[in-house]
């Protein structure tokens, strides 16, 4: 499957290749984005079973792999490799896409692109030390610890080196950004993240004006949400 995918991508890259000078480091002259209508009738022939809109979906997103692919240029991967995988989580998120979710492509495929590379990330990098999934991420106002297993499940495995501890920390923080505004808030006060003050659940019920056990059962969802989201395979 992976094979497969690399082998589509190669094939695009040099058709655009061909047709002019791209620079793999950089987006200036990849072929530019469709606007919202193309790409709704893109997607369509797509899905109608048109091989050659699949292709052009491909080509026409390549600037945002390129855009989160260098987000990763600090690690020991090439970013030419790691342009390859982003692409393949790309060719992922289009034959995966659900236009019935009313999400735009480029934001469904920046997940799915993000997740390839921290994937191969976490396969790849060397193991330095070992890091308890226990570790302590926050702690909240009443003492309670927001720990790395809280979020990622409780399978028997390490997280290594401060590399991957970053990425963890980055794909998780992203996931909370990805919350609703309420969520988010929530998550915010209760661990104290992104710069607000930490809370009981009281001080939080009170400040949303609803009841401390109904904010005691959103957090244990979001938590679930999270965990959801960050183990999620992508098919």
């Amino acid at each position: 499957m992976f094979q497969k995918l690399r082998l589509l991508f190669l094939n695009i890259w040099r058709k655009i290749s061909r047709q002019g000078t791209y620079y793999i480091g950089g987006h200036d002259a990849l072929p530019v984005p469709l606007t919202r209508e193309e790409e709704l009738t893109v997607v369509k022939a797509f899905m109608d079973g048109d091989l050659h809109a699949r292709d052009t979906l491909i080509e026409r997103n390549l600037r945002l792999v390129v855009y989160i692919a260098r987000r990763f240029d600090n690690t020991a991967t090439p970013i030419e490799d790691l342009i390859s995988i982003g692409s393949i989580g790309l060719i992922k998120a289009i034959e995966t896409f659900n236009t019935e979710k009313n999400i735009k492509l480029a934001t469904y495929a920046s997940r799915c692109i993000e997740n390839e590379i921290l994937m191969h990330l976490r396969k790849t990098s060397r193991m330095k030390s070992e890091v308890s999934l226990d570790e302590p991420l926050n702690s909240d106002a009443d003492g309670n610890e927001l720990l790395l297993s809280d979020i990622l499940g409780t399978e028997e495995h390490i997280i290594s080196d401060d590399v991957e501890r970053k990425l963890q920390r980055q794909h998780m923080f992203h996931a909370i950004n990805c919350l609703n505004p309420r969520e988010k808030y929530i998550m915010e006060c209760r661990f104290g993240l992104n710069g607000k003050t930490e809370m009981t659940q009281k001080e939080v019920a009170d400040h949303l004006g609803i009841s401390q056990s109904y904010i005691s059962r959103l957090e244990k969802k979001i938590i679930l949400d999270l965990r959801e989201y960050l183990n999620e395979p992508i098919a």
